[in-house]
């Protein structure tokens, strides 16, 4: 770690600390790694996927190595646009699917994936009469390739998206939101939020237009002595039309709004020497307006944490390890999202549960 930290500041100091305002610089850089990990109740005689049974091998069923990498840099050459990039690798480790009705193969095999994800975009201040908002250019790309067949949704998948960031008021709540135009494809099990993914169109691949309309409100409800207390609301509302026909029913895919809305808060105690701890409860619903079904996850974790700032030349280098559990995680399941693997899953809706256990390093770096 020490290694990497000195690496990191050396290429920052030797790329930047000469550079004067003429010049493109960087105005924020940013990596973590983190370990994800988890479980379910999988025992031989009575495991049914639907309890808290502890870390035990027997009960994996995803270990997941997480690295992630971005910044903000302003092209003073390019017309002053802005540039923010963010690249993120997963390495997966996916156990076989364990039949909680017959209780077979419950050691079974692993299948190995990797997934590659970028979101770049340029960005500027554009005025329009007398309204002046930031608008992005940007480009998604996601990709999972591997072998096996439990390994994930294999494929690749690009959005091309175009619009404003703006601010809005909307029930006494000040929200902050995005409208974009955006233009997709998909091939394989990816889907670009589309509610079938490539491989359920009769040519494994499918293109189409979107618009995306996302809202976020969030505030503090304690930051004093006994740590700080905030919370979130996001609301995400992504609009999919593919031109193509569907396997199942040799007709035109509907278009579809994949709806993704999520409630949460935060508690950070009070930091000693650098260390807090903390604890995060959140509530994410999703749907697809086109197909039957959701999914509703509720999850409650806590974890404890270390930060420490370190001033460079350059700016503000900072540190923060953190460890976290997730002690309540019931995930409910109807129509489409209902994927038949568990115990009484001849019911249209139920709920199953895991618990999941992360450990990584996040470092940053605020340039002055």
């Amino acid at each position: 770690m020490k290694k990497l930290l000195g690496l990191l500041a050396l290429a920052v100091v030797s790329n930047f600390a000469l550079a004067d305002k003429s010049q493109d610089t960087l105005k924020e850089f940013h990596f973590s790694s983190e370990y994800r990990g988890s479980y379910t109740d999988k025992k031989n005689n009575t495991g049914n996927g639907l309890g808290i049974a502890g870390f035990r091998k027997d009960n994996q069923e995803k270990i997941r190595w997480r690295n992630a990498f971005g910044g903000d840099l302003q092209l003073v050459d390019e017309g002053n646009l802005g540039l923010r990039f963010d690249f993120q690798n997963d390495q997966d480790r996916v156990r076989n699917d364990f039949d909680y009705v017959t209780r077979t193969n419950d050691k079974g095999t692993y299948d190995k994936s990797q997934t590659w994800e970028n979101n770049i975009a340029l960005y500027k201040d554009v005025t329009l009469g007398n309204w002046t908002a930031a608008w992005d250019l940007g480009w998604k790309y996601k990709s999972t390739s591997g072998k096996g067949v439990y390994g994930g949704h294999r494929g690749t998948s690009n959005e091309f998206y175009v619009g404003p960031a703006f601010g809005l008021n909307l029930l006494g709540f000040n929200f902050k939101g995005k409208s974009q135009l955006v233009y997709f494809d998909q091939a394989g099990g990816k889907s670009a939020d589309n509610a079938w993914a490539g491989n359920d169109f009769r040519k494994e691949k499918v293109s189409g237009w979107g618009a995306n309309f996302d809202l976020e409100t969030g505030g503090k409800l304690l930051d004093n002595a006994a740590g700080n207390f905030k919370y979130y609301v996001n609301l995400n509302n992504h609009l999919r039309d593919a031109k193509g026909k569907l396997k199942e029913t040799g007709k035109d895919a509907k278009s579809t709004v994949y709806l993704d809305y999520a409630v949460g808060a935060n508690y950070n105690t009070p930091s000693l020497a650098g260390v807090y701890g903390l604890v995060n409860l959140e509530n994410e619903w999703e749907r697809q307006t086109a197909r039957h079904g959701f999914q509703n996850n509720f999850s409650v974790w806590t974890g404890l944490g270390y930060k420490k700032g370190i001033d460079l030349p350059v700016g503000k280098l900072t540190i923060n390890p953190e460890v976290k559990y997730r002690v309540v995680n019931k995930e409910t399941v109807k129509g489409v999202y209902n994927d038949g693997r568990y115990y009484n899953s001849n019911r249209e809706q139920y709920t199953r549960e895991y618990n999941e256990l992360r450990a990584g390093v996040k470092v940053g770096l605020e340039v002055k």
